[in-house]
């Protein structure tokens, strides 16, 4: 452990440059999140000095710390953050916060990084096949990641290699629970539907909860792909939505993605429906759904080269004004999204999921740090410093809730009285940038949620869902996420 003599403005979200934090000195801020912030760090001592990614815990003996610890020290493969160390550090009124130090890995979340590259049919088939072998990894340890999904994937863009982050959340045989019962980790669009049906049975007083298995982190799997490749969700596995009738016992499950979007490979289409199968005993094994994803790498036909979207080709002058707002966050023209228009047309959104608009993901992926400026980082930041990775929270979990970490019955956290560390501040006058709004000192961005949605997105601010806007030299981790177990 380790008691600097700092001052009392500093703080696990507040720690400068040249802190030292056990065995190791920080040099910058990397992010924060709703349960830790996260630095870049090199060891102390003499001889090479290797960069590695920090992450401290905003509340006291956050235990998510130690899932993340348990389950990194057991995982052993390339697409899964290297463990370096952990343990607590102290502020100066003597409180521990638990830290973890892992692998420094410059990435861009899943989204962000196909939103940039327009990716082909294959080149997702190859992404999902590391995915997949990362759960294998992790369920042959007796492990469950319990919160897959887009933001909690990482790419690294010079050679395509990914990483699955955020194991705060996951469980294994012996681990202790955080959160109230009967629920379960997890974010509820990628929750599989048998989860549900189990919370919906038990209620709140059941006196054991349902234990995540390999089966639930496949169903997140497909979610993440189906989302990947269709810019949409499937139907809410969610018992009171109507939608989530598909998902009952002999149900017909989602849209077929090449329905939403005709440049989706046959291959493809087939394994991202089988991963979304409403029983969990067809959905096969993470291991058995890696090999026939790379069986389809290997052997699918010409179509899956075809990028899986048109790009926007207007001229500047003709683009909308949203456009041009949506170009200067992307920094690149807008995309004409095929599957989107096609989807319109067709009316079938009553079977989906209520679908985010682009320009409302956007904007709240930027402002939560998961799409910064021009270079990819772990937890989405783009600056010129890379973030380390596997820190979908920034904490070493994604959304489970800290013992003693206040909390609201499901809804996102109340919008802070100060800034964030590295949040833009309005101008002299007392005004934020075009688009932007200014509250207690900072700029914030409203989020197109219902206020029961803003979880994930933001912060809640007299009945609305805002999103911090932060500047290009210090990103956050990611956004806020949902509580979990």
């Amino acid at each position: 452990m380790d008691t600097p003599a700092l001052g009392p403005e500093v703080g696990p979200t507040v720690l400068p440059p040249g802190t030292k934090v056990g065995a190791w000195r920080v040099h910058g801020f990397g992010g924060r999140g709703s349960y830790g912030t996260v630095y870049s760090v090199s060891r102390l001592g003499p001889g090479p000095s290797t960069l590695a990614a920090l992450k401290l815990a905003v509340h006291p003996g956050d235990s998510r710390f130690e899932r993340e610890v348990e389950l990194l020290s057991r995982i052993r493969h390339p697409s899964v953050p290297r463990l370096f160390d952990s343990g607590l550090w102290r502020d100066t009124l003597g409180r521990a916060y638990p830290y973890v130090v892992m692998e420094w890995i410059h990435g861009e979340p899943l989204y962000s990084w196909a939103a940039r590259r327009n990716p082909s049919s294959r080149q997702v088939l190859a992404l999902l096949a590391q995915a997949a072998r990362a759960l294998q990894a992790t369920h042959e340890v007796s492990g469950v990641h319990r919160d897959v999904k887009g933001d909690n994937v990482l790419v690294r863009p010079e050679d395509g290699r990914l990483f699955l982050t955020d194991f705060g959340s996951g469980h294994f045989p012996g681990a202790r629970r955080v959160t109230p019962l009967p629920m379960l980790p997890g974010t509820p669009a990628y929750r599989s539907p048998e989860m549900w049906q189990y919370i919906q049975r038990a209620g709140l007083d059941a006196a054991s909860p349902l234990m995540a298995l390999p089966s639930d982190d496949v169903f997140a799997l497909g979610v993440m792909a189906y989302r990947l490749v269709t810019d949409s969700y499937p139907p809410s596995t969610h018992p009171y939505d109507a939608a989530s009738r598909c998902w009952l016992p002999g149900g017909a499950g989602p849209v077929p993605p090449r329905q939403l979007n005709a440049r989706v490979d046959a291959q493809l289409n087939a394994l991202i429906l089988r991963m979304l199968s409403p029983g969990p005993e067809a959905r096969g094994t993470a291991g058995e759904l890696a090999e026939a994803m790379e069986r389809g790498v290997a052997h699918s036909g010409p179509s899956a080269d075809v990028p899986l979207f048109e790009w926007e080709t207007l001229e500047p002058s003709q683009w909308t004004e949203e456009e041009q707002a949506e170009a200067q966050l992307l920094g690149h023209r807008p995309r004409h999204r095929a599957a989107q228009r096609a989807r319109e047309a067709a009316r079938v959104d009553t079977a989906q999921r209520k679908p985010r608009r682009w320009r409302t993901w956007l904007a709240a992926a930027l402002a939560l740090g998961l799409w910064p400026a021009r270079t990819a980082s772990v937890l989405g930041d783009e600056s010129s410093t890379p973030v380390p990775v596997s820190l979908g929270d920034t904490a070493p979990v994604s959304s489970e809730v800290p013992e003693k970490a206040p909390v609201q019955k499901g809804l996102a956290q109340q919008l802070p009285k100060d800034p964030l560390p590295g949040q833009l501040r309005p101008d002299s006058s007392g005004r934020c940038r075009k688009r932007l709004i200014a509250i207690n000192g900072g700029c914030w961005a409203k989020v197109d949620v219902e206020p029961e949605d803003c979880l994930g997105h933001g912060y809640l601010y007299q009945g609305g869902c805002y999103a911090p806007f932060y500047t290009s030299k210090s990103e956050p981790a990611s956004a806020p996420q949902e509580h979990q177990p």
